[in-house]
């Protein structure tokens, strides 16, 4: 391909109508060609002087629609990805077990399932938390530690506006990163690397394409740094690349973005305007109303639109809503969003009992068509929705299709506690050293008992939490406890003596635990602010003593007293004569 058509200084949109304006040397094709070949020659003296030597980091198909993207955001690179999925998941994947993320609290929910049971085996510290609040993401950050900040604005599906500028400032005084799912915004209104983002990601499948055909996704980025050459690797190496066609597909697309976005915007204002009122609809979620907690906001970080996206919740509830549903006529009930054609979702009775979406909203992706049109169907399905009883209608409510692993709407919250901890936690503790067994559940905490490694539990508190609370909204707490003490609440008998103090710790909290695989560990001594400690019993040769001692031991004695800077372990572990977890086959 040349680039000897394109002139300098053209607009964004100019340069998406042309694809990049570029013409096709050989045939002078104004369309760039697809390339289905996964390989390519290899130079008589074995080298690559192509450029490529497989299709999966290689297609000569990713060429324009990464470049073009790239060019959207103001990025440095591109890269395309099997799905948005993908594209999200290639950027948590590249981070390193222990690394702390804060998160939207709201976000697209197979994001957020994914995440918290993501971050548990992995080791990922993610804290979920109001993004929209300032306050509350600057208290999130912890310096040195938190690695990443993510975004979702707009917020699937309430719509949430969260400050890009600011957020980034706040990241980056924590030396973190900021990476933004803009995928309901599209580069069309928000580019959000010029607000100060280290990474922009999409579900391409999305307004980038725009007519539900194609399943991609994409990241930005503003560096290519080595963080970037991770998540290049991760997708080369995981596979999870976009097929040609799909990228030749995406392009085409990808060339009417500017006009479907602008007519998606003027539909979806009016239809919200023509709704906020509405004598059926409880409130309208649409950033473009100045009734918005986020439009000031928006206004600032989104030229020339609002979105294609809003929601409506109604008065009558969950059942009214369900209704309405079902009887529209011109928009589709589907998921997905940013397509040609106008989309209306229960999205409550999608994600399944642990949703935070209000039961009685609806989320409507607003299209290509007349709105006089969409606009006379949701009238229509409303008044229906108004003159029919509250029992019929809940008669349609439908099941969810969220396949959540034993999590039914009939157990009580202590079953689906014990549920969940039995099919997804404890086999992840197990495989670390250790275990929780279900103690109580009351006034909202989870109460688990520690055994074994405190390792395997206790740095991932957090992550347990999340994944606990997630799924049972009822939850708002968990506590760790060994046989005989609460290891949140147990108070240090004496502050003045480290050894008493390591002493009451190994007493009170670690032993009992230790004890459930018959073993021990004994204080030598503390020494110069540090801890020396002997592993004993089935501890003494154990293959997960060290997980035990770095990831238990240590992080629970600096908590207990922050004197302690290290623990040295002393233990001939060669001498131990039947290890719990042996470190070979006998």
């Amino acid at each position: 391909m040349t680039d000897e058509t394109t002139k300098p200084n053209l607009t964004l949109e100019t340069l998406t109508a042309q694809a990049l304006g570029r013409i096709d040397k050989e045939t002078r094709s104004l369309v760039p060609p697809l390339y289905p070949s996964t390989t390519y020659e290899r130079d008589p003296d074995g080298g690559y002087s192509s450029g490529r030597g497989y299709t999966r980091p290689h297609n000569p198909t990713y060429d324009e629609p990464e470049e073009l993207l790239a060019t959207l955001e103001g990025g440095s690179d591109c890269l395309l990805f099997a799905s948005g999925m993908a594209a999200a998941n290639a950027v948590f994947q590249s981070l390193l077990p222990g690394d702390h993320v804060v998160a939207s609290r709201v976000m697209y929910w197979a994001l957020r399932t994914w995440l918290v049971d993501f971050a548990l085996s992995w080791g990922l510290d993610v804290e979920f938390v109001d993004t929209t609040d300032l306050g509350a993401l600057t208290a999130a950050m912890r310096p040195g530690k938190t690695k990443l900040v993510w975004l979702d604005t707009p917020a699937n599906p309430t719509w949430d506006i969260a400050d890009i500028a600011a957020a980034a400032e706040i990241a980056h005084a924590a030396h973190a990163r900021l990476a933004v799912d803009s995928t309901a915004a599209s580069p069309v209104l928000t580019r959000p690397l010029e607000l100060g983002a280290d990474l922009v990601v999409h579900s391409a499948s999305k307004y980038l394409n725009g007519h539900s055909d194609v399943l991609a996704g994409a990241v930005v980025c503003a560096n290519t740094d080595a963080y970037w050459q991770r998540i290049r690797a991760w997708r080369r190496d995981a596979g999870a690349v976009l097929g040609p066609f799909e990228a030749w597909l995406l392009l085409r697309g990808m060339r009417t973005l500017f006009v479907r976005v602008q007519r998606c915007c003027e539909n979806a204002l009016t239809i919200a305007r023509h709704f906020d009122g509405h004598p059926q609809i409880l409130k309208v979620l649409y950033p473009g109303l100045p009734n918005h907690p986020g439009h000031a906001i928006a206004t600032r970080q989104m030229t020339g639109g609002f979105g294609g996206m809003l929601s409506i919740r109604l008065k009558g509830g969950e059942a009214a809503a369900v209704a309405t549903a079902a009887k529209v006529a011109v928009f589709k009930r589907a998921t997905s969003l940013g397509g040609v054609e106008s989309l209306i979702e229960h999205r409550a009775s999608i994600e399944g009992a642990s949703t935070p979406v209000p039961l009685d909203l609806l989320r409507l992706s607003i299209g290509l068509e007349t709105p006089r049109d969409l606009i006379s169907d949701l009238d229509q399905a409303l008044e229906y929705a108004a003159t029919i009883s509250h029992d019929k209608a809940a008669e349609a409510t439908p099941n969810s299709v969220t396949g959540e692993a034993k999590i039914h709407p009939d157990e009580d919250a202590t079953g689906k506690i014990r549920d969940l901890l039995e099919d997804r936690i404890r086999p992840i503790l197990i495989a670390r050293g250790g275990d929780l067994l279900f103690q109580r559940f009351t006034d909202g905490i989870v109460t688990l008992q520690i055994v074994g490694s405190p390792g395997a539990s206790v740095p991932i508190k957090r992550n347990i939490h999340n994944m606990i609370s997630h799924y049972i909204p009822d939850v708002v707490g968990i506590q760790l406890v060994t046989t005989t003490k609460d290891t949140d609440h147990t108070s240090r008998n004496d502050l003045s003596d480290p050894v008493a103090g390591m002493q009451q710790l190994l007493d009170e909290q670690i032993n009992p635990a230790v004890r459930g695989h018959d073993g021990y560990i004994r204080l030598i001594d503390v020494k110069d602010n540090i801890a020396y400690i002997q592993f004993e019993g089935r501890c003494q040769g154990c293959a997960m003593s060290e997980v035990t001692l770095r990831q238990g031991v240590e992080v629970m004695a600096k908590e207990w007293d922050p004197r302690i800077v290290g623990i040295v372990d002393v233990t001939v572990h060669g001498d131990g004569t039947d290890p719990y977890f042996k470190t070979r086959k006998e």
